[in-house]
C-alpha cells in the first residue's frame, strides 16, 4: 500500500517544476493527469522516495513532449 502524502508530494514536486521550465502550461493541462497517475502506479510498484517519484515524473513529462495532444 502507498501514502497518498508520497505521491502527493512528488507530484507537487515534479508538476512545479515543470510549469517553471515551461510557463506556457495551464494548471490544468491534461498532462497533469497523467503525470499523477504515472506517479501512483510507480508508487504502488513499491517506489516510496518522494525526490525519486519526482524524477521519474519529470521523465514521463518530457517523454510527451512532442507527442501531439488529442
Amino acid at each position: 500500500m502507498h501514502s497518498p502524502d508520497i505521491v502527493a508530494v512528488a507530484f507537487a514536486r515534479a508538476w512545479s517544476v515543470y510549469r517553471l521550465i515551461h510557463s506556457g502550461i495551464d494548471d490544468n493541462d491534461a498532462r497533469r493527469t497523467g503525470l499523477q497517475r504515472f506517479i501512483r502506479q510507480r508508487c504502488e510498484a513499491g517506489e516510496t522516495d518522494t525526490e525519486l517519484l519526482a524524477v521519474a515524473g519529470l521523465k514521463y513529462l518530457k517523454g510527451l513532449e512532442g507527442i501531439p495532444e488529442s
